[in-house]
């Protein structure tokens, strides 16, 4: 079977031949610096610049995949924030955030995923992207960090306690606008989409705030993507054990974990597929032989979609990251 047909297998709950490994985009973004040196142009702004980094990812790195944007900021970028876009070393971070009050934010910026900014960039890469062999994934930051990019977290976390209904409020509006933005990746060609949400691990929102503000955008998303046929893959960071009760609630097609979750545990705990978890930062800095017994530690845990735990350094050499991929791939043979 080809890349595409085991991903979307794993995803339908059939059976494969072994687990795929991918590496999505956004967040967890493989176009490294040793992908990007022959990239002339911006790979996080340009269209056919990230459609080639997108194919080296799977072509020299090996990844079953092909993932776009490579970054977090594309969905805030809108909404009158400042940011730098990066280079071959560096990703794409808000400079400054939007300082009026969220009521304001709201009425002031109607998001249209087709027009404003980057989002019609990437969909254009989408399209250049998709193809019968190599599944394309379609990269989404999820609310609470999109929310926490628009404005200061630390404003937004503190009203999380003192005016909760508008908090709620304004994380429901980015959910709506970026659920549309996901259906145009899905008309332009994504197979899957994939949300990662870091600022919603359980260590900064707690089990509670959790399920008041990220359990019920994630449900409708879930919904909407589901209404069109297409899975939904899930990334949280950090330790993520109080909160693994309400993520199985959840109908996600796979969750990905940091390396922190212990993945055997996790498997007891929950009954969606699961992703991961091969430490970044042994990627970046690790030998061979323990690249490798910690992928087949994952894979001996239960993980059915290999990948790295969380977001790659961009210094982390591909010949790392192909030791990881090699290894997966002649489980097969």
């Amino acid at each position: 079977m080809n890349e595409k047909e085991r991903l979307l297998k794993v995803l339908r709950n059939e059976e494969v031949d072994r687990p795929p490994v991918i590496c999505p985009g956004g967040m967890m973004n493989a176009a490294v610096t040793d992908i990007l040196l022959n990239i002339d142009k911006n790979h996080n702004c340009d269209c056919d610049s990230m459609v080639k980094a997108a194919k080296l990812v799977n072509e020299e790195i090996g990844f079953e995949n092909y993932g776009v944007p490579f970054c977090m900021t594309v969905e805030a970028e809108p909404l009158g924030i400042e940011l730098s876009f990066g280079d071959k070393t560096v990703e794409p971070r808000v400079t400054k955030y939007n300082e009026n009050e969220l009521e304001e934010i709201i009425k002031s910026y109607n998001i249209k995923p087709l027009m404003d900014k980057r989002m019609p960039v990437v969909i254009e890469a989408i399209k250049k992207l998709k193809n019968d062999n190599v599944p394309v994934i379609g990269n989404i930051t999820g609310p609470i960090s999109t929310a926490t990019s628009i404005v200061d977290p630390l404003k937004l976390i503190k009203m999380f306690r003192r005016e909760p209904e508008l908090a709620y409020k304004f994380i429901e509006y980015v959910n709506e606008y970026s659920i549309d933005y996901a259906k145009e990746m899905i008309k332009a060609g994504a197979d899957v989409i994939a949300i990662s949400d870091p600022t919603a691990t359980g260590e900064i929102l707690g089990k509670k705030n959790f399920e008041k503000f990220a359990y019920p955008m994630y449900r409708k998303f879930l919904d909407e993507m589901h209404k069109v046929n297409t899975p939904v893959i899930i990334h949280i960071c950090g330790d993520s054990k109080n909160i693994i009760e309400s993520l199985d609630d959840l109908n996600i097609d796979a969750v990905s974990f940091d390396s922190r979750v212990n993945m055997r545990d996790a498997r007891l705990k929950i009954k969606n597929n699961l992703m991961g978890n091969v430490s970044t930062q042994l990627l970046h800095q690790g030998d061979k032989e323990r690249i490798i017994r910690v992928t087949e530690n994952c894979i001996a845990s239960g993980v059915n979609i290999v990948s790295p735990a969380c977001g790659l350094s961009m210094a982390t050499p591909k010949e790392n990251l192909k030791i990881m991929t090699s290894y997966v791939k002649g489980r097969s043979n």
